[in-house]
C-alpha cells in the first residue's frame, strides 16, 4: 500500500476597502459576517464574549467548501490580524490568515489560505480549486465588504452581476 501524500497549495488575495482597520476588523467575525455576506451561516460553538476572539470555535456548512467545517480562531490581534484553522474532517485543513494594514483612510486586507489535503478526496478538492474560482470568491467578498462599509447595507449576491456563483463549484 502506498502511503498517503498530502498536497498543499497556498493562495493569497489582497483587497483594498474604504474604511480604516478599526472599522473593518470587527466585521471579520462569524457573528458580524451575517451583516455583510449574504450566503453566510454559522453555529457558534464557543466564545466567552459571543464574538470572534482567540480560541473561539464555530461551524459552517458550505458544500462548495467541502461540507461541514469547524473553525478555530488561533490568532487574534485587534485591528491587525485574525487567523483561523478550518477543518473538514478526512478532507482538508485550511489555515486562513487575514492581515490588515492601514493605507490612507482605508485598509489593505490580505487573505492567505494554506490548504492541505487530509485524504485523496481532499487532494482532489485542492486540485479543483482554480486560481479563477479563488479570485472570483474573494473579489465578491471584497465588493460585499466595501459596499457594507460605504452604505451600512448588505450587497446581495444577485446585485454582484457574477457569471457564476463563487460559492458553488
Amino acid at each position: 500500500m502506498t502511503p498517503f501524500k498530502a498536497e498543499r497549495v497556498v493562495r493569497t488575495y489582497t483587497m483594498t476597502v474604504c474604511a480604516p482597520p478599526a472599522d473593518v476588523f470587527p466585521l471579520l467575525c462569524p457573528v458580524r459576517e451575517y451583516e455583510w455576506i449574504e450566503p453566510w451561516s454559522c453555529d457558534m460553538i464557543f466564545s466567552a464574549g459571543g464574538m470572534a476572539e482567540n480560541n473561539a470555535v464555530f461551524k459552517t456548512h458550505f458544500p462548495a467548501q467541502g461540507g461541514q467545517e469547524t473553525w478555530i480562531v488561533c490568532r487574534y490581534e485587534k485591528d491587525r490580524a485574525i487567523e483561523f484553522i478550518r477543518l473538514v474532517p478526512d478532507l482538508k485543513v485550511n489555515r486562513l490568515d487575514l492581515s490588515l494594514t492601514a493605507q490612507g483612510g482605508g485598509t489593505v486586507l490580505t487573505w492567505t489560505h494554506t490548504y492541505t489535503g487530509l485524504s485523496e478526496p481532499g487532494n482532489q478538492w485542492i486540485r479543483a480549486l482554480t486560481d479563477e474560482a479563488f479570485r472570483s470568491e474573494k473579489a465578491a467578498l471584497e465588493r460585499m465588504l466595501d459596499h457594507y462599509l460605504k452604505t451600512g447595507t448588505m450587497l446581495k449576491m444577485a446585485d454582484l452581476d457574477l457569471e457564476t456563483d463563487p460559492y458553488a463549484r
